[in-house]
C-alpha cells in the first residue's frame, strides 16, 4: 500500500508547491553536503527565511517524483547550479505568494483544510473514503508530522487562491478560440507534378577518374569509427538462468500452483503476404497495390508452398520466414485484419484485405480456443520463470566472488571457470552501441570504452536488469574505407546527384512555362497527364503521397491563389512543382466538440502570462537574499 502511494504522493505535493511553472527534471544526487548546520536559512525573501532543511526536504521530494516519472533520464544536468537554483527559484517565488496572499487578506479555514486533505487519492481508502490510518501511515514513511504537513497544505491552498484570483480576468472570448480553432484545423490540397531523377538517369556514365575525385574529397564521408571488443561476463538473471537446472516437478508444481495465470484469449497462427500501400495513398497507388495483390493471390489460391509465395512477394519484414506471423490474438492485429483471419477455418486462404498498411493474403495455419493453455504449452516459459528465480538468489554471490578475482589480477576466462559461467564476447563496439546494447549510461558506456586494451573494469558496469564486469580484449583504430569498397556508392551516388540536376532543371523550364501568361496554357496541355492532387492536409508538413515538406505546407497555406507557386521543392527522389488546389475549412461539429477543450487551454495559457507577469511584479519589489551561495554550486 505504501509503494502504491509513494507512486503517486509526490505528484500533487510538487504540482502544489510549483503551480506556476510546471518544469519537468530529474536528478539523482546524494543530499548530505546539505546539512544546515551554519546558517538555518538558505535564503530570506524580505524578512521571512527560506530553512536549509525545508530546501532539502523539496529537493528529496521532487527526486522521488521525477524519478518515478522516467527513471532513465540523465542525472548529470541535475548536478549542476542552474538546476539548483530552479528549485530555490519556485520556492522563492511561492514565498513571494504567500506573504501577498496574507497582505491581501485572504485566508484558509481549517474547514476547508479538512476537506482538501480528506479528497487527496492517496489518503483514502477502497470505498474512496479519508482513512485517518493511511494518512499517519503515509506521512510516517516521508518523515513527516501532521503539523508540518497540514501547514504546508494550508500554505500552498492559500496560495492557489490568489493565484485564481489573479487569473480571474484570462477569461478568452469564443470568437478568440473560434479564429484559433479555424487557423489550426484548416487544410489545404494541392495539385502538383513530380519530376523524379529516375527519369532523367538513363545514360549517364561515371568514370574511374569522377569516382576516384569525390573519393579525395571527401574521405571523411568513409571514415570508420574507432571501435573496440571487449569480453564479459554478464550478472542477470536471464543469463545466469541459463547455468540453473529444474525438474520436472517444480515445472509441473508451478503449473499447479499458477494454473490461473495461464488463461488465453482466443488465438491463431497464421501467414500472410503484403503489398504495402499507404493508407492515405492517391488513387493510382491503390490501384496499382491492388492489381498487384490480385495477380498473387491467383496463385495462392493453386500453390502448394504459400510460404515461398511470401518469401518471393511479401514486402513485410516476415517475408525472409515465409510470411510467418506466429501465434496472435484479436487485438495484437489491426482490427480488419484480425476481423478476417479469426472468421477462418484452419488452411483456409483469404481474399485480399486492406489495412492502413496495404493488402495483405492471408492464411490461416492453427487456430486455439480462447481457455487454461495446456501444460505443454507453457512448459519452456515455466522453465524459464524458475530458473530465473533461482538464478537471482546466486547473482549477487557470483558476482562478489568475480569482482574479488577480478582485483587480484585474474583473467576474466579464469574468472569464468572457477564461478561456472561462459565469457560472452561483442565486437566492433562504440559507445553508443554500449548504450544501445546494454542499456548502460553515458558515463558508464564512455568508462568501458576508454578502458585500456587487456585491463578488466575494476568495479562492475550496471545494465539492464543486473551488472556486466569487462575486459578490453582490442582496441580498433578509426580508419578510411578503401575505394573499392565504396567505389559502387559512389558511383550510383555521382549517378543520382547528375539526374537530380536534370530533374531540377526540367522543373524549373516547367514552372517558368506553366507561370508565364504567353505560355501556361500550351505547356499546361503537354503536362496534365502527370498533374497529380493530394489528398487535404495540415499544418504539420506531412503531404499524403508526398511526404514531409514542411516548406511545402507552408507555401501551400501562404497562398493567395491558386497559380503555381513559384518554387522548386527537392524530394529524396526529386523535385516537385505544385499550385493551391483548395481550402477545406473545419467542420461545425468539429468546433463543437472542442470548443471547451480550446476554451480551457487558452484560458489557463492567458493565466499563466498572467500570473508570470504577477509573480515578476513582486520580485522587483522584494529583497530576495541567498544566504548560502554555496550550496547552489
Amino acid at each position: 500500500m505504501l509503494d502504491k502511494m509513494r507512486e503517486n504522493a509526490n505528484s500533487w505535493i510538487i504540482k502544489a508547491l510549483f503551480a506556476i511553472i510546471i518544469i519537468v527534471f530529474v536528478f539523482a544526487f546524494g543530499m548530505g553536503q546539505f546539512d544546515g548546520k551554519t546558517d538555518p536559512a538558505v535564503a530570506y525573501v524580505d524578512d521571512t527565511p527560506i530553512t536549509t532543511q525545508e530546501f532539502m526536504r523539496i529537493y528529496r521530494q521532487t527526486a522521488d517524483y521525477l524519478r518515478n516519472q522516467n527513471p532513465n533520464l540523465d542525472s548529470e544536468y541535475f548536478q549542476s547550479p542552474e538546476f539548483k537554483k530552479m528549485i530555490l527559484g519556485q520556492l522563492v517565488n511561492s514565498y513571494l505568494l504567500r506573504n501577498e496572499a496574507e497582505k491581501l487578506g485572504i485566508s484558509f479555514s481549517n474547514s476547508e483544510l479538512y476537506y482538501s486533505i480528506s479528497n487527496i487519492p492517496v489518503f483514502q481508502n477502497e470505498e474512496g473514503k479519508f482513512d485517518k490510518n493511511i494518512y499517519q501511515s503515509y506521512l510516517r514513511s516521508n518523515q513527516m508530522s501532521p503539523a508540518t504537513f497540514e501547514h504546508e497544505q494550508k500554505v500552498s491552498n492559500l496560495v492557489q487562491k490568489l493565484q485564481s484570483y489573479v487569473s480571474l480576468p484570462a477569461r478568452p472570448t469564443e470568437a478568440e478560440a473560434r479564429e484559433i480553432f479555424n487557423w489550426a484545423a484548416e487544410k489545404v490540397q494541392i495539385d502538383y507534378i513530380e519530376f523524379p531523377a529516375s527519369d532523367y538517369d538513363k545514360g549517364i556514365k561515371i568514370s574511374d577518374k569522377q569516382i576516384k575525385e569525390f573519393y579525395d574529397k571527401n574521405q571523411e564521408r568513409f571514415r570508420i569509427p574507432e571501435t573496440a571488443t571487449i569480453s564479459y561476463l554478464a550478472f542477470t538473471p536471464e543469463e545466469m538462468a541459463k547455468y540453473e537446472k529444474v525438474t520436472s516437478k517444480e515445472i509441473e508444481q508451478y503449473y499447479k500452483a499458477y494454473k490461473d495465470s495461464f488463461q488465453q484469449d482466443e488465438q491463431v497462427k497464421a501467414r500472410h503476404i503484403l503489398i504495402s500501400v499507404d493508407e492515405n495513398a492517391p488513387e493510382s497507388e491503390v490501384k496499382k497495390a491492388k492489381a498487384a495483390i490480385d495477380r498473387i493471390y491467383a496463385k495462392a489460391k493453386i500453390t502448394k508452398d504459400f510460404g515461398k509465395l511470401a518469401e518471393k512477394y511479401s514486402e513485410g519484414p516476415s517475408s525472409a520466414n515465409g510470411g510467418e506471423l506466429g501465434w496472435f490474438s484479436r487485438e495484437s492485429m489491426v482490427k480488419p485484419f484480425a476481423d478476417k483471419a479469426f472468421n477462418m477455418d484452419k488452411g483456409e486462404i483469404s481474399e485480399p484485405v486492406r489495412t492502413r498498411f496495404g493488402f495483405h493474403i492471408i492464411k490461416v495455419d492453427d487456430k486455439r480456443d480462447a481457455g487454461t493453455q495446456s501444460l505443454d504449452q507453457v512448459k519452456s516459459k515455466i522453465e524459464s520463470t524458475i530458473a530465473e528465480d533461482k538464478a537471482a538468489g546466486t547473482i549477487h554471490e557470483k558476482l562478489d566472488n568475480a569482482i574479488d578475482m577480478a582485483a587480484s589480477g585474474m583473467k576474466l576466462e579464469k574468472i569464468a571457470n572457477d564461478i561456472g559461467v561462459v565469457v560472452k564476447k561483442a565486437e566492433q563496439v562504440t559507445v553508443d552501441k554500449l548504450k544501445q546494447a546494454f542499456g548502460m549510461k553515458q558515463e558508464a558506456a564512455t568508462k568501458v570504452f576508454n578502458l585500456a586494451q587487456g585491463s578488466i573494469s575494476e568495479i562492475p558496469i550496471a545494465i539492464d536488469n543486473g551488472y556486466i564486469i569487462v575486459e578490453k580484449t582490442e582496441d580498433i583504430p578509426s580508419s578510411i574505407q578503401p575505394l573499392e569498397e565504396v567505389k559502387e556508392s559512389i558511383s550510383s551516388f555521382l549517378e543520382n546527384e547528375q539526374a537530380k540536376k536534370l530533374a531540377k532543371a526540367k522543373a524549373a523550364l516547367t514552372l517558368g512555362k506553366l507561370t508565364k501568361e504567353e505560355t501556361a496554357k500550351a505547356e499546361m496541355k503537354k503536362v496534365k497527364k502527370n498533374l497529380k492532387t493530394s489528398e487535404p492536409f495540415g499544418r504539420d508538413g506531412f503531404i499524403p503521397g508526398v511526404g514531409m515538406n514542411q516548406r511545402l505546407a507552408g507555401d501551400a497555406f501562404n497562398a493567395q491563389d491558386t497559380g503555381w507557386i513559384n518554387q522548386l521543392y527537392e524530394l529524396p527522389d526529386g523535385f516537385i512543382i505544385a499550385r493551391l488546389d483548395d481550402r477545406i475549412p473545419p467542420k461545425e461539429e468539429m468546433w463543437e466538440q472542442q470548443k471547451q477543450a480550446i476554451l480551457g487551454t487558452m484560458q489557463r495559457e492567458h493565466a499563466n502570462r498572467i500570473l508570470s507577469s504577477f509573480v515578476a511584479e513582486l520580485r522587483e519589489k522584494a529583497e530576495v537574499k541567498v544566504a548560502q551561495p554555496e550550496l547552489l554550486k
